[in-house]
């Protein structure tokens, strides 16, 4: 009898995983089915027009985010075996190709700041409610198991917070000048020495954060340099007859 009811349970769970595998690739093809549909399919009216727009933006947008999702995982992880703090046993590579993999991410991150920087607030301020939720928890997310001391939790919530403060003007239209681009990097390193060594991990996103600030403060001062200029310029002209 008992026999019986394992042997039910193994057929019953082996059944779940598959209908929910299946499940799941139901909804990837037609997902893969509307994107091919959105970029190749002939619109016939103005508003099909708009509808494919927003369609291929958005595929667009989902696999920017998966793209970095993947970057971020890959240079936190592989940098956590680089500085010999992560067994390597776990992704069976040596130290030296886990510093070429973190190297490439941290290059194509680099490339592609311009693009993701848009998006850097938003996800930042995300993290302010995992902060506060945890430091009402008093542990990790997801993990009851881990404690998490309550002020480590607020003073990240409040680094968090001055980093969305000094990040909010980061817009699809905005361009980033050189020392926005170097805080943004010296940030996403920042975070991964924060993610891989506990000790650190204050000191380095208040590093972040510092340079994000300092970033502002020089773009916030341009701003104000030009804005003097221009009416420095404009006065002699008010002045004629």
């Amino acid at each position: 009898m008992l026999n019986d009811v394992a042997d039910w349970g193994i057929i019953t769970t082996v059944d779940s995983a598959t209908l929910a595998i299946l499940f799941l690739a139901l909804v990837g093809a037609a997902l893969v089915y509307a994107a091919l549909y959105a970029l190749f399919a002939k619109p016939s009216s103005s508003l099909s027009k708009k509808r494919k727009q927003e369609m291929a933006n958005g595929f667009q947008i989902a696999g920017g985010l998966l793209l970095g999702f993947a970057l971020m995982g890959s240079f936190v992880a592989f940098a956590g075996i680089t500085l010999g703090v992560t067994s390597s046993t776990k992704f069976q590579v040596s130290r030296l190709l886990a510093g070429l993999i973190a190297g490439s991410a941290l290059v194509v991150i680099g490339l592609m700041v311009q693009r993701w920087a848009k998006y850097f607030a938003g996800w930042i301020a995300w993290g302010i409610l995992n902060s506060l939720m945890m430091a009402s928890s008093g542990h990790l997310l997801n993990d009851p198991a881990i404690p998490v001391g309550r002020s480590l939790a607020l003073t990240m919530a409040g680094l968090c917070f001055v980093t969305v403060l000094a990040t909010r003007r980061f817009t699809k239209a905005y361009k980033l000048n050189w020392a926005e681009k170097f805080a943004l990097m010296a940030w996403i390193v920042a975070f991964a020495l924060s993610a891989n060594v506990e000790r650190f991990s204050i000191p380095a996103l208040t590093t972040g954060t510092f340079a994000l600030v300092i970033a502002w403060w020089w773009h916030h001062s341009q701003s104000r340099r030009r804005a003097h200029r221009s009416i420095h310029r404009r006065e002699p002209t008010a002045d004629r007859p």
